[in-house]
């Protein structure tokens, strides 16, 4: 065979190859950066977006890339975004990338440690620039009826979820127990024995009884005996 007919031949595998080579994982990083930036928008101040894990190898150069929504709270410290593959519009493959985030702005913090059943109202909170990779705080105007359910920390960003409602008739309170007999109605002291909101059969001990009854709270700090 002649060197002009050859020459082609050798080129073709080189070619093919070509054709067929891997994007670079900085493309799928980049997909799921942009993701991540859209998704904190332009709520916060300085913010530190770091890779911990990169793609554990580089998608083909004929796939578009769809990087996917955070999955759970977000923003947190450490996180992962899923990045489809695609070929023609159908998922051919996924690429994952690690991420640790650190993203400040304005929030409330407790001013001081603050212990479990404190009011919300009485708890110190005041102003300072947080990390809400740390948690998502909210404003005191958003805990009006609630307490906390859990020992707190001064620093620490006030969180919803160390709060719980004020139940209508709590554990260990002195309440007024209603029975009805006929149109007579009956009131008598009692102590509620755990907490409850309205519609809640609670247990009761009725002052100067040897053993406690059965109550459905209608309203705070009253209970009607369940006959």
């Amino acid at each position: 065979m002649s060197a002009r007919f050859l020459l082609p031949l050798l080129a073709l595998p080189f070619a093919t190859a070509a054709a067929a080579a891997p994007t670079s994982t900085d493309a799928v990083i980049d997909a799921a950066r942009a993701s991540v930036e859209a998704a904190l928008g332009q709520r916060y101040g300085q913010i530190d977006l770091e890779v911990t894990g990169r793609p554990s190898a580089a998608p083909a150069s004929d796939v578009t890339l769809r990087a996917k929504p955070v999955v759970g709270r977000f923003p947190r410290e450490r996180f992962t975004v899923d990045v489809d593959l695609l070929r023609n519009g159908h998922v051919v493959g996924k690429a994952t990338v690690g991420f640790a985030l650190h993203a400040n702005t304005e929030g409330w913090v407790y001013s001081n440690d603050a212990h479990d059943h404190d009011l919300a109202a009485a708890v110190a909170m005041e102003r300072q620039t947080v990390d809400v990779a740390h948690g998502e705080g909210v404003t005191p105007d958003q805990l009006e009826g609630l307490r906390l359910k859990r020992n707190v920390r001064a620093g620490k960003i006030v969180a919803l979820a160390d709060f719980e409602r004020i139940p209508d008739i709590d554990n260990r309170q002195p309440i007024r127990l209603l029975a009805a007999f006929g149109d007579i109605t009956v009131e008598s002291a009692g102590m509620a024995m755990r907490a409850g909101n309205r519609g809640d059969v609670v247990t009761v001990q009725v002052d100067g009884a040897t053993a406690p009854v059965k109550a459905t709270v209608t309203d705070r700090g009253v209970a009607e005996l369940v006959q």
